[in-house]
């Protein structure tokens, strides 16, 4: 447990060093219950631990909590983003969702600088994974993808974006 813990805290650590390189940044946690959540750094404010219980500090104010002994595995992926890419907007993948909150159906519209492959996952916020469609290798320029949320029971979601060297998780409401 104590392993896991120096592990997550070292990464935590180094993640928040960066300050001048741009890096996309996730952390992805396997449960032994087969449930996984995944979720962005820059949306972590902190993570602590209280005994075995690690506390997952989101910069929205919520707070997720779970035994240590749960964990199954964890990954932490960062890549480098070029920074004059980012301001030519030449790398950047570009995500709207909406309408947020939805009841019916939610739309992902995003724009690749450039051929990528895209994944598109809805996870509930306990990071159990919803649903997953996997778009393969898609074209440069402007794309859609409709998910189907009527079954979902009202509440909030994440909605995540995979490329090859780029994350976005958005945020969502069910109304």
């Amino acid at each position: 447990m104590s392993k896991i813990k120096s592990i997550l805290t070292a990464l935590l650590g180094i993640a928040f060093l960066f300050t001048i390189e741009l890096r996309a940044q996730n952390i992805l946690f396997n449960y032994t219950d087969g449930t996984n959540a995944s979720y962005n750094l820059e949306d972590v404010r902190k993570i602590t631990f209280d005994l075995d219980v690690m506390k997952l500090h989101l910069s929205d104010e919520s707070v997720y909590s779970w035994d240590v002994s749960t964990i199954s595995h964890y990954q932490y992926n960062e890549s480098l983003l070029n920074v004059q890419d980012l301001l030519n907007n030449t790398n950047a993948l570009e995500v709207v969702v909406f309408p947020n909150p939805t009841n019916i159906t939610l739309n992902v519209h995003y724009n690749l600088a450039k051929e990528d492959q895209i994944t598109i996952e809805l996870f509930d916020m306990q990071g159990k994974l919803i649903s997953q469609e996997i778009k393969g290798n898609q074209a440069s320029g402007k794309h859609h993808h409709a998910i189907d949320v009527s079954n979902l029971t009202k509440g909030s979601y994440m909605c995540r974006i995979n490329g090859q060297q780029q994350s976005i998780t958005k945020t969502v409401n069910k109304n």
